[in-house]
């Protein structure tokens, strides 16, 4: 089944503003302020992107349900065209997803455009998260690249979709 660019960038996102926060503990992470445990990766790598807060809800994401995501930061330098993220994810040891997306392509689905402007940027965006999300545990690693390889920001980490219980096995089986 191959899912919309913008719902896999939105569902990366996502995954990685609704984590455990002992799912992914690298040398080089770092937690993100707010209510969620999002991790910065690579955070000994200067990164233009600071992000100041991060709230989710629900925290963790269940089947089914809308994943409200509001995240506040500031940008250190213009970021133009040609800027670009590379979004890896897993699920246990099995890949599932390497790509590369257009950073400016995807940026309206957030109401947001290129360029963008050194500045404070506050995002609010809400993600359906679908009823037919499998158990088990995704692993998310999504970095951002301007157009000249300057890394403006990395963001990791894991969720942890539990095994249906009888109440999410019917909703899932009487869905159309």
């Amino acid at each position: 089944m191959l899912f919309p660019v913008p719902l896999v960038f939105l569902l990366s996102l996502a995954n990685c503003l609704s984590l455990s926060p002992f799912a992914f503990r690298a040398q080089d992470t770092k937690p993100v302020p707010g209510n969620s445990p999002v991790l910065l990766c690579d955070s000994s790598s200067p990164q233009l992107l600071k992000l100041t807060h991060v709230d989710v809800s629900p925290n963790p994401p269940e089947r089914g349900t809308n994943l409200t995501i509001a995240a506040r930061g500031d940008l250190s330098k213009k970021v133009d065209e040609g800027a670009y993220v590379e979004v890896d994810v897993t699920y246990g040891y099995i890949k599932l997803l390497h790509q590369t997306y257009d950073l400016c392509e995807e940026l309206p689905n957030v109401d947001m455009e290129c360029p963008l402007n050194k500045d404070s940027y506050d995002l609010t965006k809400i993600v359906e998260i679908p009823n037919e999300v499998p158990p088990g545990t995704y692993t998310v690693i999504a970095r951002a690249f301007t157009a000249d390889d300057e890394l403006i920001t990395c963001l990791t980490g894991s969720v942890a979709f539990p095994p249906y219980g009888s109440k999410q096995l019917l909703k899932f089986l009487l869905q159309d």
